[in-house]
């Protein structure tokens, strides 16, 4: 229950050029990995829970807002940020990525 091993963490395809492989889910929160190829891009989006993402490697355009709030950012390898709940949001792979990202489900 409290170890998952690798073999049964789910790799799904997410978006063209996009994988998730599901590390770890529990009742409240989500942890995955994700894999982008260079070009690669996730569609405008949004959640009722927050998001948390750390690049492990490569570079991205991030587009994050709501109604009064628009602003981009560029990550790359190291660097972290926080996806408020409601905030729409996309991105666009600059290099082939892998990130790790965490959701928190519980309300």
């Amino acid at each position: 229950m409290f170890k998952i091993d690798k073999k049964d963490q789910l790799v799904v395809h997410v978006f063209e050029g996009v994988t998730r492989r599901t590390l770890a889910c529990g009742k409240d929160v989500l942890m995955a990995r994700f894999e982008y190829k260079k070009g690669s891009k996730v569609p405008p989006h949004k959640h009722n829970y927050e998001q948390a993402t750390t690049l492990l490697e490569g570079e991205q355009k991030i587009i994050i807002k709501d109604k009064k709030t628009r602003e981009e950012i560029h990550v790359k390898s190291g660097d972290s940020y926080i996806i408020p709940a409601f905030f729409e949001h996309e991105q666009t792979s600059l290099k082939d990525t892998i990130t790790i990202d965490v959701w928190c489900l519980a309300p």
